[in-house]
């Protein structure tokens, strides 16, 4: 009986979603507006090669929201969602909540995120976009990471310029790559104590 009844619940809520997603492809939402697709890697914390498609919408309020996914066919899940600020707004920000954002100028560098542009709306230039967002940072919340097989952990923010996230842990010896001031760098990191 209670297999029946969940069955029927299950059947009847997919075929409510299917019919609102019919209806809404000719109306107006608040999805359309993400047409600048870029592709950046280092925001997952499994695979730091892995690129993350990032379809962005340039907002009233901030300077744009993007929605991250973990690739770009139709089985892709929404991931991370990005929040873009300009500078101004992020000198504005309580001191404890900037350490929750990354420079743009620092992530959008080849030797950092690599980071590829798709597609943009006609008239966009990928040069001067990029340029534009180097004068930004960015807060990267991830809601489901592309490593776990459901969305079974809180929603945390990731710190896309983490040692972690750079590849500056991976040796275990950051001792060596950010001496703490007032000690030596000791013979292990290639160079010898006085």
């Amino acid at each position: 009986m209670i297999a029946t009844v969940a069955a029927i619940l299950i059947g009847g809520v997919m075929s409510f979603q299917s019919s609102i997603a019919a209806n809404d492809s000719n109306s107006e939402s608040p999805t359309e507006g993400f047409n600048i697709h870029v592709t950046v890697n280092k925001h997952d914390s499994e695979n730091l090669d892995h690129d993350m498609d990032h379809y962005c919408k340039l907002d009233d309020k901030i300077v744009a929201v993007c929605l991250l996914f973990d690739g770009t066919d139709t089985k892709a899940h929404l991931a991370q969602v990005e929040f873009i600020i300009t500078d101004e707004q992020y000198q504005q920000l309580p001191e404890k909540e900037k350490f929750n954002w990354h420079n743009h100028a620092v992530e959008l560098t080849p030797e950092r995120g690599e980071p590829q542009i798709i597609s943009l709306p006609e008239g966009v230039d990928g040069a001067a976009l990029l340029d534009t967002l180097k004068h930004t940072y960015g807060k990267v919340v991830t809601l489901w990471d592309p490593s776990d097989e459901v969305p079974d952990f809180p929603p945390y923010v990731f710190a896309v310029d983490s040692p972690h996230a750079l590849g500056q842990d991976e040796n275990d010896d950051l001792e060596c790559e950010w001496p703490e001031a007032g000690k030596e760098i000791t013979e292990s990191c290639g160079e010898d104590k006085d």
